[in-house]
């Protein structure tokens, strides 16, 4: 076993740490205290490479044409054209805020679509009603009839 683990970590070096006990973020270069960057078991010193706003930009990036096809500039620019509003309950986003104070980009499952940007709230409503607009109403009018 001590074998395996030596040979993974073979040519692998700590990252290296500043006279204040800081790491360097990899994307930014800027030192930064430990409690900056994510947990990451698979690097040597247990934390991320890159800090977490740098992280969190990358992220986006990456994941916006994965997941829906689209590019950071064109969720940008469908932001701007909703005012930085919910299409649904024209809530202000709060992209720094928790999850359903975020835009969320709503797509059709079926076709891969984007349609527009949501809150975290609307986008898991849709996503509860599984897209059915009859089953929407029909939540509508319960809620209606018990005064809510």
């Amino acid at each position: 076993m001590e074998m395996l683990v030596a040979k993974r970590d073979w040519g692998r070096v700590p990252k290296p740490t500043d006279e204040q006990g800081r790491y360097r973020c990899s994307k930014c270069r800027e030192w930064k205290l430990p409690s900056a960057f994510s947990k990451n078991k698979n690097q040597l010193s247990g934390l991320n490479y890159a800090c977490k706003p740098c992280m969190k930009v990358h992220t986006r990036k990456y994941n916006l044409p994965a997941k829906y096809g689209i590019t950071a500039a064109q969720f940008a620019e469908k932001l701007l054209a909703q005012g930085g509003k919910c299409a649904c309950c024209a809530t202000p986003f709060n992209m720094e805020g928790r999850a359903s104070e975020r835009a969320c980009v709503d797509h059709n499952h079926s076709t891969a679509e984007v349609r527009d940007l949501l809150c975290g709230r609307c986008n898991l409503a849709a996503g509860n009603v599984n897209d059915n607009s009859l089953l929407a109403e029909q939540l509508a009018a319960y809620l209606k009839k018990w005064n809510c």
